[in-house]
Formats: C-alpha cells, sequence, structure tokens
C-alpha cells in the first residue's frame, strides 16, 4: 500500500526518502531517474530566472507607481518530449499579465529559447518527468513514488516562495488520485476554483484581443508620407 502525499513534508525530506529506499531496493532505477537521486538534485529549479521575475526593476511602469505587486499564474505542463516544464509567460491555458511587466522581458519570456538552452520565462524543468510517473504507477516502485512526492513538494515550494514577492493569482500544483491504496494517477491540476480558472481564461482572452485591436487601430492612423 501506498502512503499518501503529505504537503507538509518538504522536498528534502521526500529525496532523503527516497535515497533510503534507493539503498534497500533489489532493483535498479532508470540511469534517467537515477539522476534524480544525486547529492546536488535541485528539481530542475532555475533560480536565476526566479530572481529576474521577481526583481521589481522588470515589473512594468504602472505596477510600480500603483505600488502593487505583478500578477503572475504559475503554468505547469508536460511538453513533447515528456518532460514537465514549469513556467509564468507560457503554457496551455495562456494566462499571463503582460501589461505588468516590461514589454522586452515578457517578449523574452514567452520565447522558448531567449537564453541558451532554455526560456527565461520557466523557472522549473523536470527531465524524464513521464517516464518518473510510470515507474510510480505502473511498476510501484517505492524509490519513484517518494521522488514523485518530492517534485511535487517542490513546485508547492516554488509557489509559496512565489507568493511572497508577487501577486501569485493562481498555479498549478500535482494531484494525486488513488485506488485501493495505490496511486493510479499524478496530474497538474489549478489550485484556484474551476469556475475562476475558467474566467481567468476567457479574461486573458479579452485583453489580447482588446490589445489587438488598439494595435489595428494604431496601424489605421499611420500615414506614412505624414511629417517625419
Amino acid at each position: 500500500m501506498t502512503e499518501p502525499f503529505e504537503p507538509s513534508i518538504p522536498s528534502s525530506d521526500y529525496l532523503a526518502l527516497a535515497r533510503e529506499r534507493q539503498r534497500a531496493e533489489t532493483s535498479t532505477l532508470n540511469e534517467e531517474l537515477a539522476q534524480m537521486l544525486d547529492d546536488d538534485y535541485a528539481f530542475g529549479l532555475n533560480q536565476e530566472h526566479v530572481d529576474v521575475l521577481i526583481y521589481p526593476a522588470n515589473w512594468s511602469t504602472a505596477v510600480r507607481s500603483e505600488s502593487r505587486r505583478p500578477r503572475v499564474f504559475l503554468h505547469a505542463r508536460i511538453n513533447q518530449k515528456r518532460n514537465a516544464e514549469i513556467n509564468w509567460a507560457r503554457g496551455d491555458h495562456d494566462i499571463v499579465y503582460d501589461e505588468d511587466f516590461l514589454a522586452r522581458y515578457v517578449n523574452a519570456a514567452q520565447s522558448a529559447d531567449s537564453v541558451p538552452w532554455r526560456g527565461i520565462g520557466e523557472l522549473m524543468w523536470w527531465k524524464g518527468y513521464e517516464l518518473l510517473v510510470s515507474n510510480a504507477i505502473i511498476r510501484k516502485s517505492p524509490v519513484a513514488i517518494a521522488l514523485l512526492y518530492a517534485h511535487a513538494a517542490a513546485l508547492n515550494s516554488l509557489a509559496s516562495v512565489l507568493a511572497q514577492h508577487v501577486n501569485l493569482v493562481g498555479a498549478m500544483a500535482l494531484k494525486f488520485t488513488y485506488q485501493d491504496g495505490e496511486i493510479i494517477s499524478a496530474d497538474f491540476v489549478p489550485t484556484i476554483p474551476a469556475d475562476r480558472f475558467q474566467e481567468m481564461i476567457k479574461e486573458r482572452g479579452q485583453r489580447k484581443a482588446a490589445t489587438l485591436r488598439e494595435a489595428v487601430e494604431r496601424m489605421g492612423k499611420f500615414d506614412p508620407e505624414g511629417p517625419e
């Protein structure tokens, strides 16, 4: 029987548990997953990108003049290579408050490769995530389960840190479903009510449409033969 995920347990404790279980295991983890047991494993967290996001100089003039914090939604998704991406500026639901940040920063954050190898909007990246889930659910590996819980705790910790510096309007977290005492699914789900989540998606679409209309109107008023 698998113990349920406990949010109050830090990722470091779950990682230590995974290492203990690995030492007691007769079978070995896939090499890609075994790297998660290394002493310096940091759950793919890019602290530099986090620091850039919470640095007030990258916030819009309106946000700073109003003495408020920029709104951020923490996205999470599995990409085509079956790795997990944790990003604030790119996501399947496209909840981004770009007006709260400098345009050049938002543009760079929305690019997949704005800096070498990774996009600056990506805060965390889990290589081999789908393989980890498979080992935990299908193979029922105690080591993989502890590692999966460690990643869930790390994601919660990231959201908690961001909430101290920005207006975290919502985030994605790992939700585990159990049946007969075993994990049967691990899915990214929003931490806000479903109706509010849909409202935010709709609001984002309306803001994008309004921005597009304004751009079209500016182009319509542009006179290429006017005074320079």
